[in-house]
C-alpha cells in the first residue's frame, strides 16, 4: 500500500486524493517505500515517482 505526506502539514497517511488531518485537498505526494518522504537523487523508485507526479 503506498503511502503519502500531505504538502500542506506534512503529515504522513495511506490516502492520495487529500490528507485526513488538515482536508486538504490534492497536494499529496507520495513517499518513497524505501526511505520515507526524501527524495534521494540515485533511487530509482524516488525518480519513478517523480516522473508520475509531475506528468512526465
Amino acid at each position: 500500500m503506498s503511502r503519502f505526506q500531505c504538502i500542506e502539514c506534512e503529515h504522513e497517511h495511506g490516502t492520495a486524493t487529500g490528507c485526513p488531518r488538515c482536508q486538504v485537498q490534492g497536494a499529496q505526494v507520495e513517499i518513497c517505500g524505501s526511505h520515507g518522504a526524501r527524495h534521494v537523487h540515485r533511487c530509482p523508485a524516488c525518480r519513478t515517482l517523480t516522473r508520475s507526479q509531475s506528468g512526465i
